[in-house]
């Protein structure tokens, strides 16, 4: 009889199971490889070692000359094994064997008594292999495989009989450093590890009092979250009672077109087989039906059979659910049970895009590779499989540590997601799960406590109209219809719950209820019932600050003046938005060449962001999406955003055919940290240098924001900051405005120039004042522009039907269209037709642009607020309204005077001057001494004051304060 082999290592669990000398004859299962020497040999083979080869290996050898054809074996000489078979069904048949000989080392095999022997020929080699056989029908009991020998040298070590088709044994097992078809593990042994008991995958056993007592709640308790936990809950029950006997529901019928079955199949698989076996898991963990825990396991074993895919995403759907189902169902699993679903994840997850212990597949940073594959799925099954497989999970784990948590500790610090609206909460939720994963497994918090921010950045960039200010690949705008409340539930569940964060909580909640079907989660339906607390408590957005400011390696800021608390599109809000961004560092991917880029909102997207990321061909035969020509050539280009474009036609841009004049195209991901920030690289793009929010942080009047992205070009750019203020005028009628100034010089006068602003309609131009509507589809906004740098300016609009994505050809320097429409009419899509383009009269190598932006109803009978340029020896700026904005006329910073004259004006004039030097600063006006000194800090550099009614002011820089501080300035009060 077999031994009753320990699972103590994977090699041995896998490929060979221990040494064991076997009787003669023996029985053996399916699916366990087994020893293939007996007892007693039979004449002519002898039991053998060679300590040359394997020094460990036992095994069969035919005696002889090597490759010496050898007399019809007498019945004595044959050896024979009973298969057990356990299900009808086909089978293949692998021996591990030795051939010296070239081409001729042979044996002959058979069936059952009766059955005609027939005769393998196995290739030569200096090693041991394994060695398949044609697969065969068996019916399930008991099989006799009958060998015999017909040459001598043959050598025979292990058998395996298996229904797994598509799995190849490799290696021996005794000898896990040589012979091992587990690949080394090139990553440091992780020291957390999981804990010796079952449950520990997403759950443990101390957790199961919480989801009961939920599950109970969510019957009477009120509120949306309890109400979609219910929801939830009830769908998960009624599947798993729906089934009583635990076979795979029924698939549909498949397409008549041949290129949709596979996807057909994945989605029979992911969305009904796999909930069905989650309810039947979830039944034997929440109430230890054993009945259900089986059939779990049975269905499983069944799932496999049937949802073969060569998608990555469809096979790590499927190994996390086969390590659930490994780990919640733990006691009812047999040693063979356990071999086979070991063995299928290593059949599998090779598959994966990501591979299996193979970095140069794909990245940690950004791409496929930083989503599922390891970050839940390959680690779910480390944790599952570690009792018998540790080093699954010292490859994950292993590779998780090195390589994914610095990087993304890295990210986490600027409060942001560097993958934009769509992809940055779609594979922030992969973080969490690894969060979640480690957590639940005991292990605590492995990414820096930075990461609970994240979602902030989609709080903040939230729109009235239920859509998110677009950053980055946004593929929301083309699922989502219009007026529709954007959504990606798991991104905030997780993060709300693991972090109890009132203000993610309430979030969350909101898009359940945007959701609104009982049935929108249905794919969320396990993750809810696992991850979700209705318990915490939740708060609106409305409670935050007005702006927020995003640190590098974002260099984000963004400002609002009000927020809004519904699921309903009010296209009629009056709360205004601004995104400014330096954008220190390049992630690639799904980020685009955007460092200075902003935006502005208010009643309708007004200063908008240029392209759609997934469409159609202008005749609609034909998809469009990551990697097109529209893509490549222009939406993820500098001239599709609201920034600066530096023409130089000798320049090429990787993989594109357009020269936009644009930011450095660096079409290839990061792999790793390392890579991220290596100079060389070219990831790196500028950096912030100051920024403030005041006076008041909660309600301020002004947001600024400065950054250095001279980086973000080639040489071809010298120097260049941009400097951002948004400015909150609390007037219902004129709400607000932002200034942007742009101090660039270029490697040569030659280089043109162009500052750019992005609309949906066409913009009027009237001098130096540009006029942006948006009154279509019930918005109601206007945006007036007007440029005061630099002076007799050239200002053209381009766009309109056939022109509306037009770029530069860089082989013949004429502008071409890379066109594109909507998939469907009926989304949120934003492509943009219009860009208005601004350049200096004249070419130099140094320049200056200052405009400023201000926004108010489109149907409004009012004028647009004042602006009037200001101008001195050291300051640049401008006056709109009762607000003033100056800085510095160079790129350095003022280091002790400053002076400038402030228009007369009908109301007290607030005036904020940046690009300061640190330290006390006074504020004399019309040569009067003034009696307070004001602090200027590093890294903020600004000095915002009351001025009056105009006058000549001046001020001087002291090192140490020599007058008192002024009282604080409080901010204006918002209009009710």
């Amino acid at each position: 009889m077999p031994s009753l082999l320990r699972f103590s290592i994977f090699p041995a669990l896998l490929f060979g199971l221990g040494l064991s000398q076997l009787a003669h004859a023996a029985t053996f299962p399916t699916e366990v490889i087994f020893e293939a020497e007996p007892g007693t040999a039979p004449t002519l083979w002898e039991s053998s070692n060679n300590p040359a080869l394997e020094p460990s290996t036992q095994y069969l050898m035919v005696t002889g000359k090597p490759n010496q054809d050898l007399p019809s074996a007498s019945s004595a000489d044959e050896l024979t094994y009973t298969i057990d078979v356990k299900s009808t069904g086909t089978h293949k048949i692998w021996l591990r064997v030795w051939a010296l000989g070239d081409w001729r080392d042979s044996f002959h095999l058979a069936i059952d008594d009766g059955s005609a022997y027939t005769q393998y020929w196995v290739r030569a080699s200096p090693a041991w292999q394994w060695f398949s056989i044609p697969a065969k029908d068996l019916k399930a009991g008991p099989h006799k495989l009958r060998i015999k020998y017909a040459k001598s040298g043959l050598g025979l070590d292990r058998l395996l009989v298996t229904r797994r088709l598509d799995f190849v044994p490799r290696g021996l097992g005794e000898n896990p450093t040589v012979y091992n078809s587990m690949p080394a593990n090139p990553y440091p042994a992780p020291t957390v590890l999981p804990p010796a008991e079952h449950p520990r995958l997403f759950v443990r056993s101390t957790d199961l009092p919480l989801l009961r007592e939920l599950e109970t709640e969510s019957n009477t308790a009120p509120g949306i979250e309890y109400a979609q936990l219910k929801a939830a809950w009830r769908r998960l029950r009624d599947n798993a009672a729906a089934n009583p006997n635990g076979v795979l529901p029924t698939q549909p019928p498949p397409p008549t077109d041949p290129k949709d079955v596979q996807k057909a199949l994945d989605s029979y698989c992911v969305g009904t087989a796999r909930p069905a076996i989650q309810a039947k898991a979830l039944s034997y963990l929440v109430d230890s039906n054993t009945t259900s825990g089986q059939q779990a396991i049975n269905m499983m074993n069944a799932y496999w059979e049937v949802c073969k895919s060569p998608d990555s995403r469809t096979i790590g759907e499927g190994i996390t659910l086969m390590a659930m189902v490994y780990d919640w169902a733990y006691p009812l699993l047999g040693t063979e049970q356990k071999t086979a679903f070991i063995e299928r994840f290593m059949a599998l997850a090779p598959q994966m895009e990501f591979g299996f212990a193979d970095a140069s597949k794909q990245g940690a940073v950004v791409g496929h590779g930083s989503e599922a594959q390891l970050m839940r799925d390959q680690l779910s099954a480390g944790v599952a499989f570690y009792d018998e497989a540790p080093q699954i999970y010292q490859i994950t784990a292993g590779r998780f540590f090195q390589d994914f948590v610095a990087p993304r500790n890295f990210a986490y610090a600027a409060g942001t997601h560097h993958q934009g609206d769509s992809y940055g909460p779609y594979r922030y939720s992969w973080d969490m799960f690894a969060s979640w994963i480690f957590r639940r497994m005991g292990a605590g918090d492995v990414f820096d406590a930075s990461q609970q921010s994240v979602p902030y950045q989609w709080l903040y960039i939230r729109r009235p109209d239920g859509q998110l200010m677009r950053d980055g690949d946004s593929y929301q705008s083309v699922y989502t219809n219009f007026l529709a409340y954007w959504t990606e539930p798991n991104a905030y569940m997780l993060s709300g719950v693991y972090y109890n964060d009132p203000y993610i909580k309430h979030e969350f909640a909101q898009q359940l209820s945007a959701l609104g079907s009982a049935s929108s989660l249905k794919s969320n339906d396990i993750w809810q019932v696992l991850f979700s607390n209705p318990r915490q408590s939740a708060t609106p957005a409305k409670a935050l600050p007005l702006s927020r400011y995003f640190a590098d390696p974002a260099g984000l800021m963004v400002a609002r003046t009000g927020w809004t608390d519904s699921v309903v599109a009010q296209l009629n809000s009056p709360v205004a938005i601004a995104t400014m961004k330096v954008g220190s560092v390049r992630f690639a991917n799904h980020q685009h060449l955007d460092a200075g880029h902003f935006q502005l909102y208010y009643k309708g997207p007004l200063a908008i962001d240029s392209g759609i990321y997934e469409g159609k061909t202008s005749d609609r035969k034909a998809d469009l999406n990551y990697g097109s020509l529209h893509d490549s050539n222009y939406h993820k280009r500098t001239i599709a955003h609201n920034a600066m474009l530096v023409f130089d036609r000798a320049e090429t841009f990787a993989q594109t055919d357009s020269n936009d004049g644009g930011q450095r195209f660096v079409a290839v991901e990061p792999a790793t940290l390392t890579a991220l920030l290596a100079p060389q690289n070219g990831y790196i793009t500028g950096s912030s240098q100051d920024s403030h929010i005041g006076p008041d942080s909660d309600t301020p009047d002004y947001s600024y924001l400065k950054g250095d992205i001279a980086k973000a070009y080639t040489s071809k750019v010298v120097n260049y900051t941009r400097s951002f203020v948004f400015l909150n005028l609390k007037d219902k009628q004129h709400p607000a405005a932002l200034v942007v100034l742009d101090k660039i010089k270029s490697y040569s006068s030659g280089m043109k120039k162009t500052w750019l602003l992005h609309s949906e309609q066409e913009p009027a131009i009237a001098g130096d004042t540009v006029t942006i509507l948006r009154n279509a589809k019930g918005y109601n906004g206007k945006l007036i522009n007007r440029t005061i740098l630099p002076a007799g300016a050239s200002i053209s609009k381009v766009g309109g039907s056939g022109n509306e994505f037009s770029t530069f050809s860089r082989i013949t320097g004429a502008s071409i269209n890379y066109p594109i429409v909507v998939s469907n009419p009926a989304n949120s899509d934003e492509p943009g037709a219009w860009r208005v383009e601004v350049s200096p009269a004249t070419d130099a190598e140094a320049d200056v642009f200052l405009n400023t932006m201000q926004v108010m109803d489109a149907d409004s009978a009012l004028p647009a607020l004042a602006t009037a340029a200001i101008a001195s020896d050291e300051l640049n700026g401008v006056q709109i309204g009762n607000r003033a904005v100056l800085f510095s006329k160079t790129q350095d910073y003022i280091a002790s005077k400053a002076g400038f004259i402030l228009p007369t004006s009908q109301s007290a004039v607030r005036v904020l001057v940046t690009d300061l030097a640190a330290g006390y600063w006074s504020v004399n006006k019309d040569n009067v001494q003034g009696g307070v000194e004001y602090e200027v800090k590093s890294g903020q550099g600004v000095l915002y004051f009351d001025a009056g009614t105009g006058g000549k002011y001046t001020l001087s820089r002291a090192d140490t304060r020599t007058l008192p501080a002024p009282p604080p300035l409080q901010s204006l009060p918002l209009p009710n």
